[in-house]
């Protein structure tokens, strides 16, 4: 006598399994297998439900949500802390005193940004997911700034402004700190272009 080989899957109807019944007869109901009770059928449903559910979660990716659009090369935005300590950035025009951050360079895949101050930032999911922003700080001369320390609270504002800690000065080319005299902090960018730009508080002549 030949030992059937052992298969785990419940469902499927083995070779040497014997002939299906016929069918009932009109009138007489099918009984149904017992792995479709109405209990199996309501645990299979709320696993499926869960699934999506877990899947949706891990589509939004732990490090970025990208809420506008796909960034690209000199593109501008600024950024947000959602729940779960995870970081949004939001596209908008480079003239809006929100965008505190420029696109300098946009990569396909995990890239180190080139040298620099520059903010490196991956997106995990939607359209730019895969993707890598290196962002530059986005100011002019004369802009003043507040929150300079967080990435996600970051904001122009005006130098008259109690809240401003910070003044911008732009200075084309790569610069030593000696060149920015009294700054509390010094951005060097390879761009292009090329620039350094010094932070020093809004009464200080930078």
């Amino acid at each position: 006598m030949t030992t059937p080989p052992f298969d785990d899957n419940p469902f499927r109807t083995p070779d040497y399994a014997a002939p299906s019944s016929m069918p009932p007869a009109p009138g007489q109901q099918q009984a149904i297998p017992h792995w479709f009770t109405v209990k199996v059928r309501i645990t299979l449903f709320a696993c499926v439900v869960a699934a999506l559910g877990l899947g949706a979660l891990a589509a939004l990716g732990v490090a970025a949500i990208p809420t506008t659009g796909t960034p690209s090369n000199g593109d501008c935005l600024y950024l947000t802390r959602e729940s779960g300590d995870r970081i949004a950035y939001h596209s908008v025009g480079c003239g809006s005193d929100k965008a505190t951050y420029k696109v300098e360079n946009a990569y396909r895949g995990t890239i180190a940004c080139a040298s620099g101050d520059y903010v490196r930032f991956q997106a995990m999911s939607g359209a730019a997911s895969g993707r890598t922003l290196c962002l530059a700080l986005n100011v002019r001369t004369g802009d003043c700034l507040r929150d300079v320390d967080d990435q996600t609270t970051i904001a122009k504002v005006s130098c008259a402004d109690p809240a401003a800690k910070e003044r911008a000065e732009v200075i084309s080319g790569y610069r030593g700190e000696d060149t920015c005299e009294d700054a509390d902090e010094v951005l060097s960018y390879p761009g292009p272009p090329r620039r350094t730009v010094c932070l020093a508080p809004p009464g200080e002549n930078i």
